[in-house]
């Protein structure tokens, strides 16, 4: 009876370890009590950690400015026909097709 208690309470402890190594407390309880808790306790032990794959790591969100597509300061003048802002080098309104 001493050692059904003692099969019971290692296979216990082997559950309990394989959990926080981020495995399966159920099963590896479940195994150490079928074969051995000495033997699946060196085994868990001999995996270590159960690391997650890198596809299911949380992503880093980065917050970027988007970029300019002109690299100085957008000269404009109003269009006298449409009243709309066009670039200052500009030869026909792109709005109402105004020659400058």
């Amino acid at each position: 009876m001493t050692f059904l208690i003692f099969w019971l309470g290692f296979s216990l402890i082997v559950g309990v370890a394989a959990s926080k190594r981020n495995r399966s407390g159920a099963a590896w309880f479940f195994l150490s009590l079928i074969f051995s808790p000495l033997l699946a306790g060196l085994f868990m032990l001999a995996l270590g950690e159960n690391k997650p794959s890198g596809r299911y790591e949380a992503a880093q969100v980065v917050e970027v400015e988007p970029r300019s597509k002109t690299f100085g300061p957008i000269l404009e003048k109003k269009c006298p026909d449409c009243a709309e802002m066009v670039k200052a080098d500009a030869r026909i309104c792109r709005f109402c097709r105004h020659e400058f």
